[in-house]
């Protein structure tokens, strides 16, 4: 992928907001935190497993770890030109994804500080399934935009094998993810009522989802859908 000035500015401040973060993290909440804290949380919200904060610390480093994988990407991909064709879209998911994870590794020291229930409640499950919902949708926005590549998109023998495949794949991808993700959306309000159902239904939808993406694609491949 072309880089210009532009683009050194976006990928940029992605890496500073990051290294901002983690340094906040780490000069900030760290060192207020106990030695033993919240490392993970049950489909109730409820804190249900306990470690040294040490153990979070890789967590302040991964958004960072995310923005730069998305950068060197294209310059990996042997179809890296292709992702000029939807830069502005691999960018937005890229530090969107980055932005989601800073906020979940905000959960230890939002949950120690008690901003975050440790017992359980709403919130918590509200926010992890609003979060699945809004990726999923964005995901699915961006389906029919992305260009054949070997390391982004829906990457199948009969996708990568032919370009036509591609592209109406992910035209038909986009609609069915954004579905999934708005359903994703109403089980955040289902979380706060029955928890483990509402996992079992996101888990459903999200597998259902991609295999029948993956269907479309293959009857698309034997020629059973013209």
């Amino acid at each position: 992928m072309v880089s210009n000035g532009r683009d050194r500015v976006v990928w940029g401040t992605g890496v500073v907001l990051c290294l901002a973060s983690a340094a906040a993290y780490l000069l900030w909440a760290y060192p207020r935190m106990p030695e033993q804290v919240p490392v993970h949380w049950g489909p109730s919200g409820a804190v249900d497993a306990w470690g040294p904060k040490s153990s979070t610390i890789w967590l302040a480093f991964l958004p960072l770890g995310i923005v730069l994988l998305f950068l060197a990407l294209p310059h990996l991909d042997p179809k890296g030109r292709s992702f000029e064709d939807f830069k502005g879209v691999y960018q937005g998911l890229g530090l969107g994804t980055a932005a989601f994870m800073a906020l979940a590794g905000l959960m230890t020291p939002l949950t120690v500080f008690g901003v975050l229930p440790d017992g359980g409640g709403n919130l918590v499950t509200t926010l992890v399934f609003a979060g699945v919902g809004v990726l999923m949708i964005a995901l699915g926005a961006c389906m029919p935009r992305v260009a054949p590549n070997y390391t982004f998109g829906i990457r199948l023998p009969w996708t990568l094998a032919d370009e036509g495949n591609w592209r109406r794949t992910h035209r038909f991808a986009g609609p069915v993810y954004m579905a999934c993700g708005f359903a994703a959306l109403a089980c955040a309000l289902l979380a706060g009522i029955a928890p483990d159902v509402a996992v079992w239904v996101v888990t459903a939808l999200v597998l259902g989802a991609t295999a029948v993406v993956a269907a479309y694609s293959w009857l698309l491949w034997r020629g059973t859908i013209r």
